[in-house]
C-alpha cells in the first residue's frame, strides 16, 4: 500500500498590520511551530531583537501597501502628483497661479491739422507696468485703434487734440517664446517649459510656417474659428462660424510644482494612414477565392502602429518650434487703481504707409506723450490651488459633467474658468430674485493686499461669457458683487497663575488668527463662538475666557476705510452662533488693528 505525505498546515494570521500586532502573531507562531529550537522572548534579548526587526518590516510593507490604494483615490490621496493626476482624470485642470484682469485709458495727444494721418494702432502685447517697486507687468489683449472714432473721445484744446480710449483689457503676466528643435518623429512628444505658473500658451509655430492649434484632447481633430464677413453685402455679423481640422495639434496640462507640460500627438509626417490600417476588404475572402481588393496581399495587423496614425494629430519632426507663453500670476498682481501708469516695449502701427520714417518727429512726439492708467482696481490674481482645493474642485466638476444644471454646478462651473482670463475668491450661485428662471452669481475677489475687493467689469464678463457655455438653454445669468462684511473681535483671558501673561495672550493671539483667516470665510458662513472659546480654553497657560466678542467695523476708523455694509452682529445671534448672510463674506480687514486682546 503506498503511502501518502502530509503538507504540515502552519497556522498563520492574516489580520494585524500594525508593528504589536504583527510581532505577537510572529511570537505566537514561534511558540507554536519551534516550541524547542527558539525559547528566547526576552523583551533584551538578542532573540527579541530579530523577532522585532521582523515586525518592523512587516508593519513598513503594509504601510506601502495601504499608501499606494489610497494614492488611487482622490479623497485619501497624498502626493501632489497624485492628486493631480486624478484630478485630471476626473475631466479638471488643477489651477495655477491666476493673472489678475482690469481695464486700461489710454490717451494720445495729435495736431489738430493732421490727427487723422497721426491716426495709429497699439497693438495687442504692448506692456504697462505699475508706478511702484518691484513692477507687476500687464499686457493688452486687444488692440487699440485710435482712427475709429467711435471707441474714443476727443478734447481740442487749440491745435492740439486729445483722443482717450477706455475699456482697454488687459491681462497680468510676461511673454516669452521657448524654442525647441524637433528632431525625428518622437509620438506624443511631452515638452516641460522652463518657467512655473505658465497662465497662457499663446500660440505655436514651426519653421516650416504651419501653426499649431490647442485642443482639449489630442483625439479633438476639429474646432471652431470665426471668418471675416462681408458685412456690406451679407448682413451686420461682424464674423462666419466654420469648421476646420486641425492635424497639427496639442495640449496643454498642470503638472506637480506649478509646471506645465506640452504633449503633441502621435502620427508621422512620412506615413499616411492607409499604409499603417490595413484595408478590411483585404481580408473578407482568402485572396485564392476573390483576389486582393487592393491588388496586395494582406499585411499582418501590428496593432502598436495605429497609434502612428494621425488621428491623434501629428508629432512634429525635423522643424524648430517656437513656442509663446506667458507667465506670471498670483495675489500680488491685484494692484490698486491709477497704479498702471508706465508703457514698457511700446507697439505700435501706424494708418499711414511708412510714417515713422516719413514723420520721425511726430512719431516721437505722439509716444513720448501717451499716457496710460487703470482706472478700475485690477482684480482676479490668486495663488494655485493647494492640494485640498483641487480635491473638492476636481469631485464637483466630475459632478457637474461639463454642463451647469445645478446652482452647485454654476458655483465650481466659475471657479473653473482658464486661469489666463481671472479667477474669484468665492462665489455663490442663487436663484434671481427678480427672474423665476434666472441664476444669480454672487462673485467676491481679492485685492495684493489679500483682501476682499469687488470683482472688476472685465472678470465679471470674462465669468459670464465662460459660465454661458454651460449653462441650461433656459437659464438667464446675473452677475452680483458679494457683500463684505469688516468684523472686528475683542477678547479677554485670564492666565494661569505663575504664568507670563504676554505669552498666554500671544498664543491666544495665533490661535485667533487662525480661526478668523480669510479661508475660512464663505458665503452663507456661520461662526460658533463656544467652539472658539473651548479652543482658546485648551490653552495650557489660559485658565479661562472672560470675553469674545465680534463687532461690525463701517465707514473709516483711525484712517482704516472699510466697507459700507451694515451687520448687526447681536441680531443675528442665537445660542453664541453668528450666522452670515448668504451674499456677504465676513472678514477681518486689519489683523493688526481690528483683532484685539488683554488679560484679567
Amino acid at each position: 500500500m503506498a503511502t501518502v505525505d502530509l503538507k504540515e498546515i502552519r497556522n498563520v494570521s492574516y489580520v494585524s498590520k500594525d508593528f504589536d500586532g504583527i510581532k505577537s502573531d510572529i511570537i505566537e507562531f514561534t511558540k507554536q511551530n519551534f516550541p524547542n529550537d527558539f525559547q528566547d522572548f526576552n523583551e533584551a534579548s538578542g532573540g527579541m531583537a530579530i523577532l522585532e526587526m521582523l515586525a518592523y518590516v512587516g508593519d513598513l510593507l503594509t504601510f506601502y501597501i495601504d499608501r499606494q490604494a489610497n494614492e488611487t483615490f482622490i479623497n485619501k490621496a497624498v502626493e501632489e502628483k497624485n492628486i493631480i493626476g486624478l484630478s485630471k482624470t476626473l475631466g479638471r485642470q488643477p489651477r495655477l497661479a491666476t493673472p489678475a484682469v482690469t481695464e486700461l485709458s489710454v490717451s494720445a495727444i495729435f495736431n489738430d491739422s493732421t490727427s487723422a494721418a497721426e491716426a495709429f494702432t497699439l497693438n495687442k502685447g504692448t506692456r504697462v507696468v505699475t508706478s511702484f517697486e518691484p513692477s507687476v507687468s500687464f499686457m493688452l489683449v486687444e488692440d487699440v485703434d485710435f482712427s475709429l472714432t467711435a471707441n474714443r473721445s476727443v478734447v481740442t484744446d487749440g491745435t492740439v487734440v486729445t483722443a482717450s480710449i477706455s475699456g482697454i483689457s488687459a491681462v497680468a503676466g510676461e511673454l516669452r517664446t521657448f524654442v525647441y528643435t524637433a528632431g525625428a518623429a518622437q509620438p506624443f512628444l511631452k515638452l516641460t517649459m522652463p518657467d512655473k505658473d505658465i497662465t497662457e500658451v499663446i500660440s505655436i509655430t514651426s519653421s516650416d510656417s504651419n501653426e499649431w492649434t490647442q485642443t482639449d484632447f489630442l483625439a479633438q481633430d476639429t474646432i471652431f474659428f470665426g471668418e471675416d464677413n462681408d458685412t456690406s453685402t451679407s448682413g451686420t455679423t461682424p464674423k462666419v462660424l466654420k469648421m476646420k481640422r486641425v492635424p497639427r495639434r496639442y495640449i496643454v496640462e498642470v503638472e506637480s510644482e506649478g509646471d506645465t507640460s506640452i504633449t503633441f500627438g502621435s502620427g508621422k509626417l512620412t506615413l499616411e494612414d492607409s499604409e499603417i490600417v490595413p484595408n478590411p476588404e483585404d481580408f473578407v475572402l482568402p485572396t485564392t477565392v476573390r483576389g486582393s481588393a487592393s491588388s496586395f496581399s494582406p499585411s499582418t495587423i501590428n496593432a502598436a502602429q495605429f497609434l502612428n496614425t494621425r488621428s491623434l494629430g501629428l508629432a512634429p519632426a525635423n522643424i524648430s518650434l517656437d513656442i509663446q507663453y506667458r507667465y506670471g500670476g498670483g495675489i500680488n498682481t491685484n494692484v490698486g487703481s491709477n497704479t498702471l501708469t508706465y508703457f514698457r516695449d511700446i507697439n505700435i502701427t501706424y494708418k499711414t504707409p511708412n510714417f515713422r520714417s516719413i514723420s520721425a518727429d511726430v512719431a516721437d512726439n505722439i509716444e513720448r506723450l501717451l499716457t496710460v492708467t487703470n482706472d478700475v482696481q485690477a482684480t482676479g490674481g490668486s495663488e494655485r490651488e493647494t492640494l485640498n482645493e483641487i480635491r473638492e474642485n476636481a469631485s464637483a466638476y466630475f459632478a457637474a459633467q461639463n454642463r451647469a444644471v445645478t446652482l452647485q454646478d454654476y458655483q465650481i462651473t466659475t471657479l473653473s474658468m482658464p486661469t489666463a482670463f481671472g479667477t474669484v475668491f468665492r462665489t455663490f450661485a442663487r436663484k434671481d430674485p427678480s427672474n423665476r428662471l434666472g441664476v444669480e452669481l454672487l462673485l467676491i475677489s481679492k485685492n495684493d493686499n489679500g483682501q476682499l475687493t469687488a470683482p472688476g467689469g472685465v472678470l465679471k464678463n470674462n465669468v459670464e461669457t465662460f459660465v454661458k457655455r454651460f449653462k441650461s438653454f433656459s437659464d438667464s445669468i446675473k452677475i452680483t458683487d458679494g457683500k463684505i462684511i469688516d468684523i472686528g473681535v475683542d477678547f479677554s483671558i485670564v492666565p494661569e497663575p505663575n504664568i507670563n501673561a504676554n505669552e498666554a495672550l500671544l498664543e491666544a493671539f495665533f490661535l485667533l488668527r487662525r480661526e478668523f483667516d480669510l479661508s475660512n470665510s464663505n458665503f452663507n458662513d456661520t461662526i460658533v463662538l463656544p467652539d472658539i472659546i473651548s479652543k482658546i480654553q485648551s490653552i495650557d497657560k489660559i485658565r479661562s475666557v472672560a470675553e469674545l466678542k465680534v463687532r461690525n467695523i463701517t465707514g473709516t476708523e483711525d484712517g482704516r476705510t472699510y466697507s459700507n455694509v451694515t451687520f448687526k452682529v447681536e441680531a443675528n445671534t442665537k445660542s453664541g452662533i453668528i450666522r452670515f448672510p448668504e451674499d456677504g463674506l465676513w472678514q477681518i480687514k486689519f489683523l493688526n488693528f481690528d483683532l484685539t486682546g488683554r488679560t484679567l
